[in-house]
Parts: structure tokens; sequence; C-alpha cells
């Protein structure tokens, strides 16, 4: 692997090589420096107007300085010149994602599948979308449509672990899409497996021991949340979670002891109202 290092040399040899200065600037966006990532990639445009690569590249860093319009406008032009690449799509997914037009990035993620069938990511991507669409869908009572997007959602995580079976993070996600539907048996089966394939993986225990507290499983539910908090004792989901238990068992002073904790790292109205209601039980 070459440095930047190598790359100015190279540069120094070959001033109007544009891939030379296409792939330093590659290594700038890998240090996050991305004005000089992108003034590299200026350069390669300005001497190979016509490479697809350095507008994705300069799309990219962009979209890392959170310059969202001029990254879309890097990624048509990519795609402009080269349709047959898979990464100036997924990128623009990505963004599109981030401008929270979820119809536009699944698009782009359904084409990204078109071009390559084993990108896993891809898939996952578009199936968390249809899962949030799922969700938005089922808490507005439109049940048949939620659902409809949910068992998308669970199609495009089930093909993900088809083409990468040991990727805990994805049985998560399709565990979280069955919760969505309720069905909370394989739900469970789904997080069990993301432990198995990594025990260090906090959100799993984490929305087992959600799912656990809706098939009324409180001992499982407690032992999860507690390994949940070991592992990652900085979550604040993880003590709003399972105050939402104590609360449900009527153990009001720990429901509290926990909502005071979440408030500490994630400060929001709706807990500190949790925590006012449920001081007047005590």
């Amino acid at each position: 692997m070459k440095t930047i290092e190598d790359y100015n040399k190279l540069i120094q040899k070959k001033p109007n090589d544009a891939e030379l200065y296409r792939l330093r600037g590659v290594e700038f966006v890998n240090k996050e420096e991305y004005d000089r990532a992108i003034i590299d990639f200026d350069q390669a445009i300005k001497l190979n107007p016509n490479c697809a690569k350095a507008y994705n590249s300069r799309g990219f860093a962009y979209r890392n300085k959170n310059e969202l319009d001029q990254a879309i406008n890097d990624f048509n032009r990519s795609i402009q010149l080269d349709s047959k690449l898979t990464g100036p799509y997924f990128n623009r997914g990505i963004t599109y994602y981030l401008m929270d037009d979820g119809k536009k990035a699944a698009e782009d993620f359904t084409k990204v599948i078109e071009l390559d069938p084993n990108d896993s990511q891809a898939y996952i991507n578009r199936g968390l979308i249809f899962s949030n669409f799922g969700y938005d869908c089922l808490i507005t009572k439109k049940i048949d449509l939620g659902n409809q997007f949910t068992d998308s959602s669970i199609a495009d995580f089930t093909q993900a672990i088809k083409i990468d079976p040991n990727n805990a993070i994805v049985y998560t996600n399709r565990g979280q899409a069955y919760s969505q539907k309720g069905d909370y048996e394989k739900a469970i089966l789904d997080f069990s497996q993301s432990i198995k394939l990594n025990p260090n993986h906090a959100d799993g225990y984490l929305q087992r021991a959600k799912t656990y507290k809706q098939l009324k499983n409180y001992d499982n539910a407690f032992n999860d949340f507690k390994k949940a908090l070991k592992l990652d004792p900085n979550d604040w989901d993880i003590y709003n979670s399972r105050a939402f238990l104590y609360n449900e068992i009527c153990d009001y002073k720990n429901a509290i002891i926990d909502w005071e904790a979440s408030m500490k790292l994630n400060p929001n109205d709706s807990t500190k109202q949790m925590i006012e209601m449920t001081k007047r039980k005590l």
C-alpha cells in the first residue's frame, strides 16, 4: 500500500497523471483531511474530465464535509460518465438517506444490487430503509402497508445473511424487523445468533432484552439488560429501556434511577416527564 509520501514522489515524476492525484486524494480521505483530498480530486478532474472515479471520490469527500448537495452533483456526474460503477450509486444512496430522502436512497441501493447481486451491504441498507418505512406506516395505523415494507426488509436482511452469514449486525437488524411485526420468537432467535457471532455486541443483548419484555419474560430481559450495560455503560437507551421494564412491574424507585441515568447521557423532555410522572406513583 502506498503512502501519501509515495504519491508525492510519483507525482513529481508524473505531474500530469490524473490517477495519481486521485489516489493521493483517497489517502487524504482516509486520514480525514477532506479539504486536501478535494484539491487532489479537483486536479485529477482537471487533467481527466471524464474520470468517473474522481467525481465519485470527490463526492465522498464532500459528503464527509456535510456538503451534501455538492456530493450529489458529483455522484450524478460520476454516474453519467460510467453507469456501470456501483460506488456512485451506493454513495449517492447514503447521501440521499442523510438528506431524509429514503425513496431515492432505496432506488440507488436497488441499482447497486442490479449491478452487483452479491453486495450484502446494499441489501442491508435497503432493508433498513424498508424497515423505517414499515415502522412509520405501523405507527400511523397503515398496518397492511407497514407489514409489506417490513416483510421487504426481512427479505433483504435474509439475502444479506446468505451472502455474509457471519455478520452479527444483520441478524440484529432482521431481529428488529421481526419484532416490529410482532414475531417475537423469530426475533429472539436472530438476536441470539447475533450474540453467538459476536458476544461483545451490546445492541444484540439490548434488542433481545426489549423482546423478552414484550414476551413478559422479565428475568431474561433483566439479565440481558445487565449484560448490555456491562458491554456499553454509556448507552442511554439501555437505561431508558430497562426503566420502562421496572415501571411495568411497578418498581418505580429503580425506574427513576434508570431514567435519571439515561437523562445524564441523553437529556430530553420526554424522559424528564417520565421521571416526574413516576415520582408521583411513589
